[in-house]
């Protein structure tokens, strides 16, 4: 089998670095390319674009908190990712509209795509209309495709171009890259219920105002403190957001994980939408929890009987929160996995992909594996 990308990875945060990179794996038969660096490089915003317009190959990718090379992760550095079959890239600037508007939007820009079964899609996590794009996305192509992506962006929550296009590197959009090949693909996340549920009483997109008729932030915290040993304080937030996110059961049974990531001290801000009237619980884990799961969608993707030659990875940054050091043990257990094929991706801000029903999702806190 033809391998599909190659790939040149630099731990430098040099724009010069990466340049040279990239010249180097132009130079090879390929068709286009696909970036994941880190938001950290701090790139020069005009140096970036010039070698962006200047590339006469098709470019897609993003920058992240973090990216993933052979098991490791780096918070400097860029991976360059060669691509030998020829992606069809589109770039949808996000804005708020109603539902029939945003349907005839992707209809009228995607018709290009619109055959193919493979996608990877970034976003610009900072973006909110980018869920409701996936959700429509997944009805304008329908059943039978498979989708691995992210959310670029870093975390200081502040906004700044993170997507990469030909046109120079740009903000507020997602970034649709359709493979013409096979692309497979596992999810898991190890958290399990720890209290509820509660019903969405007020929530506005991405923030959630009240459950059951309280100030979801003062709800929050109560049952917070009724899962740990010690008082907590007022800025408890800080420190026991990572290891409490809220969740969502689905008519399959699967919970779709909701990450608290700012608060007021009335609402929560979450990385994704939570609907008024769906029911959420508060969700616990571990580490031995979370790595049974990354080892689970491991095995999966070692379980396909195609010779794919590139594993890429979306894990969530705040699995990296959580995890800390143990991080590392994570991706060692997906590569340990797979020996023959190296691990690349990125620590992402939600994650993108397929669940059970096949219907593509925004993921909090979740490991998205891809092969192709």
């Amino acid at each position: 089998m033809t391998e599909a990308s190659i790939v040149r990875f630099t731990n430098s945060s040099s724009i010069d670095e990466l340049n040279i990179a990239i010249n180097i794996v132009c130079q090879e038969n390929i068709q286009g390319l696909l970036l994941l660096t880190c938001v950290d490089n701090n790139y020069l915003e005009p140096q970036i674009n010039k070698i962006l317009s200047d590339c006469q190959l098709p470019i897609g990718g993003g920058m992240f908190p973090k990216i993933i090379y052979h098991g490791k992760n780096y918070s400097q550095g860029a991976i360059i990712v060669g691509l030998r079959i020829k992606p069809e890239i589109i770039n949808y600037p996000m804005y708020n509209s109603d539902e029939r508007d945003i349907d005839q939007y992707i209809q009228s820009n995607s018709l290009v795509i619109q055959h193919h079964k493979s996608f990877l899609i970034l976003s610009d996590a900072l973006c909110n209309a980018s869920e409701d794009f996936v959700d429509h996305f997944y009805n304008y192509m329908g059943s039978g495709v498979t989708v691995i992506g992210g959310g670029a962006g870093s975390l200081d929550f502040l906004p700044r171009p993170v997507i990469y296009t030909n046109q120079g590197v740009k903000g507020y959009i997602t970034q649709v890259i359709a493979l013409p090949c096979s692309l497979i693909n596992s999810i898991g996340h190890g958290w399990e219920i720890a209290d509820g549920p509660y019903l969405v009483t007020s929530a506005d997109g991405h923030y959630v105002h009240s459950l059951n008729y309280q100030s979801t932030f003062s709800l929050y915290k109560k049952v917070v403190q009724q899962q740990v040993a010690v008082p907590l304080s007022d800025n408890f937030f800080v420190e026991y957001a990572k290891s409490f996110p809220l969740g969502m059961a689905s008519l399959d049974g699967e919970i779709l994980v909701r990450d608290p990531i700012q608060t007021n001290a009335s609402y929560l801000e979450c990385v994704g939408n939570v609907l008024v009237n769906s029911m959420v619980y508060l969700l616990k884990s571990d580490k031995h929890k979370m790595l049974a799961s990354t080892q689970k969608v491991a095995n999966e993707i070692a379980l396909d009987k195609q010779e794919n030659k590139t594993l890429l990875l979306f894990n969530c940054i705040s699995r990296d929160s959580f995890l800390g050091t143990d991080i590392n043990e994570e991706l060692s257990i997906i590569q340990n996995t797979l020996p023959e094929t190296p691990l690349i991706g990125a620590m992402a801000l939600g994650e993108i992909a397929n669940t059970d029903n096949g219907s593509i999702r925004l993921l909090n806190k979740t490991t998205v594996l891809g092969a192709f």
